[in-house]
Formats: structure tokens, sequence, C-alpha cells
């Protein structure tokens, strides 16, 4: 058999070890894994953003490039429009 090199030392009355089931995993216990604890720090801080404004420039049909332009123009803060698309759909 020239086909399989390597293969002709193998012994064929080897054991196949014991197949560990879906759940458990090498080093841990059976059971439910336990949720991870939330960290102490939420992340990086969100910049205040005045979402009235955000809301109105919407309601006149305004895209979110749009909004983030003519906030920048009527605050003179910079906001990118994916900012301004979070702050419009995910208001807090």
């Amino acid at each position: 058999m020239g086909y399989f090199k390597g293969r002709g030392n193998r012994n064929q009355n080897m054991t196949i070890p014991r197949q560990l089931s879906l759940r458990e995993v090498i080093g841990q216990k059976k059971g439910k894994a336990q949720p991870k604890p939330r960290p102490v720090s939420s992340g990086r801080p969100r910049r205040e953003v005045d979402v009235e404004l955000l809301r109105e420039l919407r309601a006149k049909g305004y895209g979110y490039k749009r909004i983030a332009g003519e906030y920048t123009w009527l605050t003179g803060e910079y906001i990118s429009h994916t900012t301004a698309r979070e702050r419009v759909l995910h208001q807090d």
C-alpha cells in the first residue's frame, strides 16, 4: 500500500480514548457554566449628545450623514454619522 505513507507502522489494535460529551470540556466539571462577572468599568464613556436635536433633524427626513453635519453646524461639536445613527436608534 504505497498510497498512504506512515500508516504501515500503526498498531491496528489501539484503543480509542473516551469521547467527551458535547457539554464537557477537558479540565472542567460537568454541569452548567457559570456566567462571567461583569467588568467594573462599563467601557469607554459615551459622549454627551443632544438627542432631542438629533430627533428633530431625523423628523425632517434627513439621513444620518446630514444629521451629523447639521448637528456639527448648529452646536459646533463634531459627531460622526454612526454616532448620530446609534443615538437616534438607541435612545437611552
